[in-house]
């Protein structure tokens, strides 16, 4: 059972051209203020002369604490001009009331776009070029389509925490799409982003504990979940410094094991909690402890029920 988002970092490492695939993006966007703001994917490299088009910024947080998004939009073309891809992402400005703090945030969410823009516009858009050629170009069948999106929800941004909710919806091809849900969580104050052993010394062994507890009770009543779900618990509670290659080889020891063939993805798993003003949720992902039908369940924790095990500075 392979998991796009466990494999996702290992494919947006491969950067190609769009310009070899053809294809427009929309760049510009409004602040609150109505003025226009700069380019919001120079990032990217090689790209394509963009079309405009005005796009809607939101904010949240408090005097000193905020984060406004931007829409790009774009699409991809196959040699004879149908679009084969469409695909739009947020870009995140963050303010901080520190520069330093502001700095480490905004450079990771950058990140996380560049990471989108060169996938999409290289490896899905090479991906659907090769289908289409395969399948449908010279037919007369209009259906075909690859598409993706990346959009950041916020769950919390206050002067202790921001804690971001991304998630990446796409098709290419098959019976559904997917989503890929994973989580951004900082410190207000520094920028860091937030490990358990930060939360507390001991959250790790408890968030486990009561996800597995959760999915017990819902497995009982529902069953949501597939036989061997407790198996699945280290891509449910992450924080984002797991190595994908100790994890791979802990779930899975006989593709991914010591005398395994198979290598695991490169680098560390996607964190996946986030921080509300209210607690703590972990996310299952697509096909991690359920099926494709059970769609992404949340855990969801109040904070009284972590208060023994959790840093009070970022509870409230």
């Amino acid at each position: 059972m392979k998991k796009k988002s466990s494999l996702l970092a290992l494919c947006l490492a491969l950067c190609l051209a769009l310009t070899a695939c053809g294809g427009t993006q929309t760049t510009q966007s409004e602040d609150e203020s109505g003025s226009v703001a700069p380019d919001a994917s120079a990032s990217a490299e090689a790209e394509p002369e963009a079309d405009t088009s005005t796009t809607a910024a939101s904010s949240e947080g408090s005097e000193y604490t905020s984060i406004t998004f931007e829409t790009v939009e774009g699409s991809v073309t196959g040699d004879d001009g149908k679009e084969i891809v469409t695909y739009s992402y947020q870009v995140p400005t963050v303010t901080l009331a520190d520069s330093a703090a502001q700095a480490a945030v905004q450079e990771d969410l950058d990140a996380v776009v560049e990471t989108f823009v060169t996938y999409v516009q290289g490896e899905f858009a090479t991906q659907a070029k090769e289908a289409y050629a395969t399948y449908y170009e010279g037919t007369e069948d209009g259906s075909f389509g690859f598409s993706d999106k990346l959009t950041f929800t916020l769950a919390r941004v206050d002067d202790a925490v921001i804690s971001l909710v991304i998630d990446e919806v796409g098709y290419s091809g098959g019976a559904h799409g997917w989503d890929t849900r994973y989580c951004r969580n900082y410190d207000a104050q520094t920028g860091e982003t937030l490990t358990f052993d930060m939360l507390g010394e001991n959250f790790r062994s408890t968030a486990e504990e009561l996800v597995l507890e959760r999915a017990a009770e819902m497995q009982e009543e529902e069953e949501i979940f597939f036989e061997d779900y407790a198996t699945y618990i280290p891509f449910v509670v992450c924080d984002g410094t797991e190595l994908c290659a100790d994890v791979y080889a802990q779930v899975y020891p006989d593709l991914y094991g010591a005398d395994s063939s198979e290598e695991a993805p490169e680098g560390t798993l996607e964190p996946t909690y986030y921080l509300t003003q209210e607690g703590v949720t972990f996310l299952s992902g697509e096909y991690v402890m359920q099926p494709y039908a059970g769609g992404i369940v949340e855990f969801v924790f109040l904070y009284d029920e972590l208060i023994d095990v959790m840093n009070s500075q970022y509870m409230l």
